[in-house]
């Protein structure tokens, strides 16, 4: 599960400086992966096409973010593999800004 947020929004408390790698994705511009150094979680992401202060945070890691935040939609559902139910509205890649 994931949320869409400004990333003035995000706090790290713990855990030290986040360790970064870079894909590109469909739509050719940069994809930042932001993870902790010392679990290697996945903290939050950055895609470029996105704009500058937009980022996906991984909610699901936060028990908070499981029990209160439910699922709106299914982002890049044709990743999803055949036996996987649709949990909600899907878009097959971004949904429409």
């Amino acid at each position: 599960m994931n949320q869409i947020i400004p990333k003035s929004n995000l706090k790290i408390t713990q855990g030290g400086e986040p360790g970064k790698y870079t894909y590109y994705g469909d739509s050719g511009k940069g994809v930042h992966c932001y993870y902790c150094q010392h679990c290697t979680t996945h903290i939050y992401h950055h895609q470029e096409v996105m704009g500058d202060d937009t980022i996906i945070a991984r909610t699901c890691i936060l028990p908070e973010g499981r029990k209160n935040l439910p699922v709106g939609a299914e982002i890049y559902g044709k990743a999803r593999f055949p036996w996987q139910k649709e949990v909600a509205q899907t878009f097959e890649t971004l949904p429409p800004s």
